[in-house]
């Protein structure tokens, strides 16, 4: 009875160290590695994954969800005001919007006075769903904070956790 026992221990114990030991936890969450995608649009094109060494905020956002779209706001005034002495950015944003309406973008874009090259617009429905799935966006937009080494640390992080964090 002891051998079966130990041998159930022993596999258990090899599953758990080998689960610890790759980067696969949950899509999306604090801790994780941050899903990689890319994004064209006419004049660039974005690979997350292609930003590696740098702070990335990362923010979902919809002009449906007023939430999401005045932190849309607040994260691009954010990103202006801690520039360093030279002018340099101190973090990338990355500001994905998924309103069906190209036009309806580019109008609250302007109207809100967004940063224009932090903005993207994702055209395809399957990406938008593939995107969605990935961060977990099913309770509505959210934004990540993402470290140098493409680890999310903060879920809809504050200004002060960003000024804390990079």
């Amino acid at each position: 009875m002891k051998k079966p026992m130990f041998i159930i221990a022993i596999f258990a114990a090899l599953i758990a160290l080998f689960t610890a030991a790759t980067d696969r936890a949950v899509d999306g969450a604090e801790g994780s590695k941050a899903p990689v995608f890319k994004i064209e649009r006419a004049d660039s094109l974005v690979q997350l994954d292609a930003l590696k060494g740098e702070w990335v905020l990362l923010q979902f956002w919809s002009c449906a969800d007023a939430s999401s779209r005045l932190a849309a706001k607040e994260y691009s005034r954010l990103r202006s005001a801690l520039c360093d002495a030279e002018g340099q950015e101190r973090f990338r944003h990355l500001a994905v919007n998924f309103d069906r309406s190209s036009s309806l973008f580019r109008e609250i874009v302007r109207r809100d006075g967004l940063d224009a090259k932090s903005q993207f617009h994702v055209e395809s429905a399957a990406m938008r769903d593939n995107l969605a799935e990935s961060y977990h966006l099913d309770s509505g937009m959210k934004a990540f904070l993402i470290n140098p080494d493409g680890k999310i640390v903060a879920v809809n992080p504050s200004a002060k956790t960003i000024q804390e964090a990079i």
